[in-house]
């Protein structure tokens, strides 16, 4: 076996704090010294905070070299540096005092870290190798020799060719068997041994060519099925498939060369198309398609500058992002950002209550990308949020959230990540009239009489008119099952209201209407 050497290189006595708050992206950037006319190219680390849109050098100790690299682990805890002749540092990244140098008799493809086990669990050389380490003590506890080459999106930060089950008990890798045969394989945390192999043409549609697992996280990976690069038809399969629970999700077709991801826990799939370009350089065109797993159906369609890298971050899972020109002008593209574009209603009309002091109604919010996982918030307060499907979810205001006229921040969050913010507003006017209409009056067998009202809102945006002052019958009882939501535009025949005939006045919003048995009859 190949040895691995370890030892303590610097330490820094540099107070620890928490830089972690936000997701970064790390990346080598091109410097140069110039000494006696001559100039000698070199690299440093810097980090994009994808919080303010900053760029600073990272680490603070600077480390520099002719060629530097980084590989990252899924959710930022841990950072391999790489070095041109100098083998790899260990990064601390919620801790700028604890780093030391690792030599490894190989290259590093792709790592894991678990917190509960104080582990690295660190792939090397086409994935032919598993070293778990001890982060404690700084020393290997294994090393176990797997399959000899595995594929991967090789257009991404970090590679997510492995990933936890979401007990954090198994790691689920794609490897390719001596046999040549492509097999997600499962490591056990608790025997530190491979306990299953599964078959990824079962898995994936069959009478492709090759099928690969290229990216994953907590027990749900994506099975790509295609073609030989040789095969002329380039008809791609994308399979998201529960490993822990054996469940597979409907297949999405893709013609062209492509890679796939999916963001959150799995409910919408990212399919990225690329090609290559005259000296075989492989590239996102730009064109990305997303997916409803659930359902297979396209939902979205995004078109952007081509030669894009893909991040992606546990402790961020919502967000995708497609990365251009970090060193130079960078362009940074949510693709998978919540959406939110409008309200109903997005504006209360708020008065004295009168007899129905207390009450609740709905917010209806559209956007997109909406998952049951989606939460509203009302100035900073989470609300009971329901999902109604991909663009729309309702949520829950009550009357102590409206009792006060002002505009309060609306956003949506989606495990940790928010949308864009809209203000719904409570006010004591309105801008322009909304006005109660009746249509007429029915008699009915028994003697009774049954109206028929509608309104008028000459106003842009939808607005709740609680029952009280502002939206009342007379005589009592006020409330008679009318309207508190009212639609932008002229609206007829809403709700009915049976009455013994004499007058009964709808009050709404400052204007009123009175029918009787003897208004205009329905036809």
């Amino acid at each position: 076996m190949k040895k691995f050497l370890l030892f303590i290189f610097l330490v820094f006595t540099i107070s620890d704090f928490n830089i972690q708050a936000q997701p970064y992206i790390y990346f080598p950037s091109q410097k140069a010294d110039t000494v006696n006319g001559i100039i000698y190219p070199y690299q440093i680390l810097k980090r994009y905070n994808l919080k303010n849109q900053t760029i600073d050098v990272f680490p603070p100790q600077q480390f520099a070299d002719e060629y530097i690299g980084n590989i990252n682990e899924p959710i930022q805890s841990y950072m391999f540096i790489s070095f041109k002749d100098f083998g790899y540092i260990l990064y601390n990244l919620n801790d700028t005092s604890d780093y030391f140098n690792i030599y490894l008799d190989g290259l590093i493809e792709e790592f894991l870290y678990l917190q509960s086990n104080n582990e690295l669990y660190i792939f090397l050389d086409d994935y032919s190798r598993l070293v778990v380490f001890d982060l404690i003590n700084k020393l290997i506890k294994s090393t176990l020799n797997i399959g000899k080459d595995a594929g991967r999106n090789v257009l991404s930060e970090p590679y997510r060719n492995s990933f936890f089950s979401s007990d954090d008990a198994k790691i689920y890798f794609y490897s390719v068997d001596e046999d040549n045969r492509n097999k997600c394989w499962v490591y056990s945390l608790n025997t530190h041994g491979i306990i299953n192999k599964i078959e990824l043409t079962v898995l994936g549609n069959s009478e492709s060519d090759s099928h690969k697992m290229t990216f994953g996280r907590k027990g749900k990976g994506i099975i790509t099925s295609g073609p030989f690069y040789s095969n002329p038809q380039k008809d791609f399969y994308y399979n998201l498939y529960d490993f822990d629970n054996n469940i597979s999700y409907p297949t999405i077709f893709n013609y062209g060369f492509s890679e796939a991801y999916f963001n959150g826990n799995g409910e919408f799939i990212l399919i990225l198309q690329t090609t290559k370009d005259s000296v075989d350089n492989y590239f996102h065109t730009g064109l990305v398609k997303i997916y409803n797993s659930s359902t297979g159906q396209l939902v979205k369609t995004i078109t952007l500058p081509p030669r894009g890298v893909i991040y992606t971050f546990d402790n961020c899972p919502n967000d995708i992002y497609y990365v251009l020109n970090l060193d130079t002008q960078p362009e940074i593209y949510n693709l998978t950002k919540l959406e939110l574009h409008q309200l109903s209603p997005a504006v209360a009309l708020t008065s004295p209550f009168g007899s129905r002091q207390e009450f609740s109604f709905n917010v209806t919010a559209y956007g997109g990308l909406f998952t049951d996982s989606s939460v509203a918030y009302f100035n900073g307060q989470a609300k009971p949020t329901s999902k109604i499907n991909d663009t729309t979810v309702s949520f829950t205001l009550s009357n102590t959230d409206i009792a006060s006229t002002g505009n309060y921040p609306i956003w949506i969050s989606n495990y940790g990540s928010y949308s864009d913010t809209l203000n719904f507003s409570v006010t004591y006017s309105l801008q322009n009239s909304l006005s109660p209409t009746f249509q007429c009056v029915r008699r009915n067998p028994d003697k009774s009489y049954t109206a028929y009202f509608g309104y008028n809102n000459n106003n842009s945006y939808d607005v709740f008119i609680p029952t009280g002052v502002n939206n009342r019958f007379s005589p009592s009882p006020e409330f008679r099952g009318q309207a508190n939501v009212f639609i932008s535009g002229i609206h007829q025949n809403v709700f009915t209201v049976n009455f013994n005939g004499d007058n009964l006045t709808w009050y709404l919003a400052g204007q009123s209407i009175t029918v009787n048995k003897n208004s205009s009859s329905c036809p």
